[in-house]
């Protein structure tokens, strides 16, 4: 409902999904009742775009926080990594740095807030990070509306169960 460092609102719900199947079935029921959805990482706040701004929405807000989809696996022997948007930019720094003698693509001077990977991507690919390129994907794992209202999740990636049984 407020961000550490700026924004505040109110929301309906404030939803915690523990596994790919359950954020996308609490998605399902928020589209099916009409309702904004935020989705939500570490609440750092960095950019206030994480919390409910009642006065920017014109119907109820649910916030879907994706904090405890933490997964990182790193693949192809740790030359590339597989993270869940909950996953902390710190965390996944520490890893890499640890098992594959690697430097994180975002070190920023947030990191010790530990930001989410989620977080990072949508907002962290401009500014000072720019001289490394923009984060990008060759493969990816994400959920959409269709126009019949049905969300489908699209699974770029071939994982079973979309990773939760991984």
């Amino acid at each position: 409902q407020k961000g550490s460092r700026l924004g505040e609102g109110t929301s309906v719900a404030h939803v915690s999904p523990g596994t790919l199947k359950e954020a996308v079935r609490v998605l399902e029921l928020c589209v099916a009742a009409d309702v904004a959805i935020i989705p939500q990482g570490a609440n750092t706040s960095l950019t206030g775009a994480s919390v409910p701004r009642n006065e920017d929405s014109d119907r109820p807000t649910v916030v879907l926080n994706l904090r405890r989809l933490r997964k990182i696996m790193p693949i192809d022997g740790g030359k590339q990594v597989l993270c869940f948007s909950g996953a902390g930019i710190f965390d996944l720094k520490d890893r890499m740095e640890k098992e594959h003698k690697r430097d994180s693509h975002s070190v920023l001077g947030s990191i010790f807030l530990n930001p989410t990977v989620g977080a990072g991507v949508a907002y962290g690919s401009g500014g000072t990070q720019i001289r490394k390129g923009p984060a990008w994907t060759e493969r990816a794992l994400f959920c959409r509306v269709k126009r019949d209202g049905s969300v489908e999740l699209v699974n770029t990636l071939g994982l079973k169960d979309g990773g939760d049984a991984v």
